[in-house]
């Protein structure tokens, strides 16, 4: 049997080349000074710090779970690849 789908109408059109902002390259130093500045902000702490207690192990579940830092834990680890 086959299946037929149907195009929604909500579908919102490709934007223009001209609409889509350009790759901004960043250097290592940006790389470092952007992650440390994000700790900082989130746990209070430098970004080499962070990095210590995140290798170690203390934001570990179930304890990070439970908390309202969860979300800016993951924040934090998607900001890693910047310096590592």
């Amino acid at each position: 049997m086959a299946t037929i789908a149907h195009q929604p109408t909500n579908v919102q059109p490709a934007p223009d080349d001209d609409d889509i902002p350009p790759i901004q390259w960043i250097t290592e130093e940006e790389s470092r000074v952007m992650f440390d500045e994000a700790a900082h902000a989130t746990f209070g702490i430098s970004g080499e710090e962070f990095l210590r207690r995140y290798d170690a192990g203390a934001y570990t579940p179930p304890e990070i779970f439970e908390g309202t830092n969860h979300s800016k834990l993951v924040e934090m680890e998607m900001l890693i690849p910047l310096v590592r």
